[in-house]
């Protein structure tokens, strides 16, 4: 049998048994293949760099659920490690309901290893109804809108937040968004351009585009684009010596990245077989 037929021939299963090697190998052997990092990506990442050590707190707000935590979780943990890291305090809020337990589970990995204690180095405000109502009554109150964080300990009396009044204490927000409420439909219209709050965004891949207007007119001053946005701020983190924990996005790009290969190296020989064996058929 000639090469041509060979390469037309290939058992489904083995090309189904290679594609399962492809996707699995790179989660146990890493290869790190992050490639130039986006200047969206890079921006969020200077925005977080130049809030000072321990001063007025990093906002971030959980505005996703579990469906999306595949492309948006990383983020998350990422961002976390990288303010922690440099002694940057943490506020965390949730729009969505179904968020509260991820921006939970994220502060009960993170902060552990770098030794940060609740109340003093971050605080969990949790969810409260009212969407477009909270973060508005946040820009007058942010006491009064949350009078006590997510485990009834009473605002006034956790130390880290003493002297944060509303959004003109905040250097920093990040919204980590997965549609609505989020970043295009509530932070921007009800926050960026009512209060001047310095906003940044990760979204989900399929949502990112829509985000980039608002990055040119500056109402954004970084984004991180789906799992591609969340393994460049991975690099970002390992890079500057934050953090070796391991990096999920960036292992599953791999695996992306692996798979695509291994397609078009699967489409090409299937092309090429049928180029050999046309002239005999």
């Amino acid at each position: 049998m000639k090469i041509g037929e060979i390469l037309g021939k290939i058992d489904r299963r083995i090309v189904f048994g290679f594609m399962a090697i492809v996707v699995i190998v790179p989660f146990f052997f890493p290869l790190n293949v992050t490639g130039k990092v986006a200047p969206p990506s890079q921006q969020l990442f200077d925005a977080v760099e130049e809030i000072q050590p321990d001063s007025k707190p990093l906002l971030i707000s959980i505005d996703f659920d579990p469906q999306s935590m595949p492309e948006l979780y990383p983020m998350l943990k990422a961002i976390l490690r990288h303010a922690f890291s440099r002694n940057v305090r943490v506020c965390m809020m949730a729009l969505w309901v179904t968020g509260v337990g991820l921006g939970e589970a994220a502060l009960n990995e993170v902060a552990p290893e770098y030794g940060k204690v609740h109340g003093k180095d971050y605080v969990y405000l949790g969810w409260k109804p009212g969407f477009a109502a909270v973060v508005l009554g946040m820009g007058k109150s942010i006491p009064e809108t949350f009078p006590t964080d997510q485990y009834g300990t009473p605002l006034e009396s956790i130390p880290m937040m003493r002297g944060v009044k509303n959004f003109r204490d905040i250097p920093y927000a990040i919204s980590i968004s997965a549609g609505d409420p989020g970043a295009l439909t509530l932070w921007i219209p009800y926050v960026q351009s009512r209060f001047g709050q310095k906003l940044g965004t990760g979204m989900t891949a399929v949502s990112a585009a829509d985000a980039y207007p608002y990055l040119q007119s500056g109402q954004l001053t970084g984004l991180l684009g789906g799992m591609k946005g969340a393994a460049e701020y991975e690099h970002l983190v390992a890079e500057a010596g934050y953090s070796e924990a391991s990096k999920p996005a960036t292992q599953a790009m791999d695996s992306q990245s692996m798979a695509h290969l291994a397609i078009i190296l699967l489409i090409v020989l299937g092309n090429i077989g049928f180029i050999l064996t046309k002239g005999r058929k």
